[in-house]
């Protein structure tokens, strides 16, 4: 029977030792990049309810279009998914505007809303608002 010799870290492998594999950095790297993702993205509130747009003919798309209102088919303003009562439309607008300077308002109003309970809305908000206007509408065709 033959004996090998042993010199501490230049110790022959005879290939028969556990190979564990240190996860510790890759983990690291993961989480790094959860972070980022989660840090860099944009969270759009919707509206909440269900809306029937208007159709048009002819739309542009509006830019950096993130603080959704609607204004539903009875006349109801709904802001994150909650319906708002029309004093509470500017403090939410404000609030909004300050999480998100950039953004722009987009407007959701069903086919059957009045025009009086969009008029009331943007009446609330027009201070906040920048020279566009967006309002949401379906491509005719």
């Amino acid at each position: 029977m033959s004996r090998r010799r042993t010199r501490g870290p230049l110790a022959p492998q005879d290939g028969g030792g556990d190979g564990d594999i240190d996860l510790t950095p890759m983990l690291d790297v993961v989480f790094i990049m959860l972070i980022f993702f989660i840090v860099t993205s944009t969270f759009v509130k919707e509206p909440g309810p269900e809306i029937v747009r208007i159709e048009a003919a002819t739309a542009d798309r509006c830019l950096r279009g993130t603080i959704i209102f609607a204004v539903d088919a009875l006349g109801k303003i709904h802001y994150d998914k909650k319906e708002i009562p029309l004093a509470r439309v500017a403090s939410a607008a404000e609030a909004a505007k300050i999480e998100a300077p950039k953004a722009n308002f987009v407007i959701q109003v069903d086919a059957e809303a009045s025009t009086l309970a969009t008029s009331e809305l943007l009446d609330k908000i027009k201070d906040l608002l920048d020279p566009t206007v967006c309002i949401s509408t379906d491509e005719k065709g």
